[in-house]
């Protein structure tokens, strides 16, 4: 089965380019729709191709993937080019701050199933700190690419997934992690993926949840939202109540992926950064 990974990009040079390298072997392509970025994240992807990726690395730019995410037409837009222009059997919503550990177990994925699951460990403030509760440990976020297939949903709303029209026609029904439900088989991928979705700094995790909380709550004043997300476990990175849904973080000794140290030293220098 040929799998390509996509999915828009923006300000992503922290993680992205790992996230490319721990599977390149084994995808049949990634296709992302990359927003004007002032990180280096442009031309980091574009080190990557010419070095490494070539033609398995699609970079599609344009001025209408630089969008506000509470533009709901503009934000589903950049997530169906990517489908659109994707050539392999079945698309992976795989975000860049995604490693996976054993890549190679696509090639055993069951071909009699509509979309898959992979499992998923994350990880707060620093790659031994993992969320133990309050994140699913199941994401289904690769589909095949047929019966419709397309994104659909606000950024952070509560039925933001990818569909299959033909399927499911203009319901949007999201039921996460009971997969019994949905109306089409759902696999499980056996990838293994870490999720290091809270490493990044307090200013970017704050923005963030002030991002999700405008979706879920429009009605709120930007003042109550500042302030819920100043308290939510995802920016604080503190154990919570049950306020904000039950969080939990537990210090591991799991390894780092060997590819941070294959690449740390390399990317460093193309982002004009010192190496640690």
């Amino acid at each position: 089965m040929k799998v390509s990974v996509f999915g828009p990009v923006k300000n992503e040079a922290d993680f992205i380019g790992y996230s490319i390298m721990d599977c390149l072997e084994h995808v049949h392509e990634f296709v992302y729709a990359v927003a004007k970025s002032d990180d280096g994240t442009d031309e980091l992807l574009d080190y990557i191709k010419e070095k490494y990726a070539g033609d398995k690395l699609k970079i599609l730019r344009s001025p209408e993937f630089d969008f506000n995410p509470h533009d709901m037409a503009a934000y589903n837009n950049a997530f169906n080019v990517c489908i659109q222009q994707a050539t392999g059997d079945a698309v992976w919503f795989k975000h860049p701050d995604q490693i996976c550990l054993n890549a190679e177990k696509i090639k055993d994925m069951s071909k009699d199933a509509l979309a898959w699951t992979t499992n998923m460990t994350s990880y707060a403030g620093d790659f031994n700190t993992q969320i133990t509760k309050g994140r699913a440990t199941q994401w289904k976020n690769i589909h095949a690419k047929k019966f419709g297939l397309h994104y659909y949903g606000g950024y952070g709303s509560v039925n933001e997934d990818m569909y299959h029209k033909d399927i499911t026609g203009r319901a949007y029904d999201f039921h996460g992690t009971d997969f019994k439900r949905y109306p089409f088989r759902v696999a499980d991928s056996g990838l293994n993926v870490n999720h290091y979705c809270e490493l990044k700094g307090y200013k970017r995790r704050f923005e963030k949840m002030k991002s999700c909380l405008k979706t879920l709550y429009p009605g709120w004043t930007d003042a109550r939202i500042a302030e819920v997300a100043t308290q939510h476990p995802r920016v604080t990175l503190e154990q919570s109540s049950d306020a904000y849904g039950h969080f939990e973080f537990k210090k591991t000794n799991a390894p780092v992926p060997d590819v941070f140290q294959r690449y740390r030293s390399e990317f460093e220098q193309v982002l004009g950064r010192k190496s640690a």
